[in-house]
């Protein structure tokens, strides 16, 4: 039985701490994981750090977690990719953060693009903002990273393309090029990717312009039309298979 695994980011965690359970994690831990007093479960504080513990309960309000021995090596990825993912609408943005987060993205940053606005995006943004971390911390406990992303505030293309990593820059686009092609074009190692996918119906000309001329070389993704979450995760599966953690 695969043994239950839940993030604690308030400090980093070391061996032999003994640590409050705080309400919203020993909520879960006892009512969706059904875990008992003494039951055994793996911590993580979102830095690298990953011990194994033993949950207490003092009552059905309070509790603690001791931490024995480390469980895991950071699970820092083999090659930073940057996604730039165009604000979707519900189901599609979330699923397209929690795969991000399975396939080992370094930084997630939502871009409030035109398409966007027939997602409401510009309305109730913290909220979503909130309900976006909530879906990497549980995409993280789900596949084992014990780091996690950065998950940068939404703004327009021109605020997020003003302010990027150094790397090579991918916008996903029909008329683009090959992604063997776009890294043949290289001249030496690449320090990381930065990838870009627009939202439904995808970036605007306008949108599409100001990419290219920010540094972005479109990338094509065959015959067929993807949807943005599919489209984000085949180009970063495709990245990874080729450059980083799904090398073989």
């Amino acid at each position: 039985m695969r043994c239950p695994r839940l993030l604690l980011d308030s400090e980093p965690l070391a061996a032999g701490q003994s640590l409050p359970a705080p309400q919203d994690r020993l909520h879960y831990a006892t009512t969706v994981l059904r875990l008992k007093s003494g039951a055994s479960c793996r911590v993580f504080d979102g830095c690298g750090n990953e011990f194994h513990a033993t949950l207490e309960l003092t009552d059905r309000r309070h509790g603690s977690f001791h931490l024995g021995e480390r469980a895991a090596a950071p699970t820092w990825p083999a090659f930073p990719i940057h996604l730039l993912q165009g604000v979707a609408r519900g189901d599609h943005m979330d699923l397209a953060v929690q795969k991000a987060v399975e396939l080992g993205v370094a930084s997630i940053r939502p871009v409030l693009c035109e398409r966007s606005r027939s997602a409401a995006a510009h309305k109730g943004l913290e909220k979503r903002q909130r309900h976006w971390q909530g879906i990497l911390q549980a995409a993280a406990e789900q596949c084992g990273r014990n780091e996690l992303p950065a998950l940068h505030d939404a703004l327009p293309p021109d605020q997020v393309l003003s302010d990027l990593p150094e790397g090579l820059r991918l916008l996903a686009d029909g008329d683009g090029s090959g992604l063997d092609q776009c890294l043949q074009a290289q001249p030496g190692p690449l320090p990381a990717v930065v990838l870009y996918v627009g939202p439904e119906g995808g970036l605007t000309p306008e949108e599409r312009d100001q990419a290219h001329a920010s540094g972005f070389t479109g990338i094509r993704m065959g015959p067929r039309t993807l949807r943005t979450e599919t489209a984000t995760i085949a180009l970063l599966t495709l990245l990874q298979a080729r450059l980083g953690d799904l090398r073989g």
